[in-house]
């Protein structure tokens, strides 16, 4: 999960957001985040970052959403709610066909949104092997059990 989604996938997103605005301006969104118990607060943001480890991804994907409001258009913050979500269904402790109709609802509202990336000149193309392996993450879940059992990118 931390390799296929935070380091793929996320990252796709924070590329996305340093298209949508500049880094600079991201940071200073970031830093006017009021803190919070539990959620890491970036007082220099993130583009100060030299290299950023699994945790700090996921630190991030808890505050990216926030940063975004009143920003972006709707449609983005659609999509990158909709990845989100898939993330955290992904790594729940266990599945039922409930919870992996929520991920496929999860990537199926994703899809219906990811041509404003394109529409706003942001990313030309979705031919992205993190994004498209996200489709046989429910499959594999019927079949091999729960992330945390197995290998994703072993079945891609």
């Amino acid at each position: 999960v931390l390799h296929q989604l935070y380091q793929g996938v996320f990252k796709h997103m924070i590329t996305w957001c340093h298209n949508l605005m500049h880094p600079l301006e991201l940071d200073a969104r970031l830093r006017m985040l009021p803190p919070c118990f539990g959620v890491r607060h970036f007082q220099n943001g993130w583009s100060a970052l030299s290299q950023v480890s699994g945790r700090e991804r996921k630190d991030m994907a808890r505050i990216l959403l926030g940063c975004l409001v009143g920003k972006v258009p709707r449609r983005v913050l659609l999509a990158f709610q909709s990845l989100l979500d898939f993330i955290y269904l992904a790594q729940y402790q266990s599945q039922d066909d409930q919870t992996l109709g929520y991920l496929q609802d999860a990537l199926d509202t994703f899809h219906k949104h990811k041509d404003i990336f394109v529409q706003l000149g942001i990313w030309d193309r979705f031919d992205i092997p993190k994004i498209h392996s996200l489709v046989h993450y429910i499959h594999s879940m019927h079949q091999f059990g729960v992330t945390d059992n197995y290998n994703t990118e072993a079945f891609m």
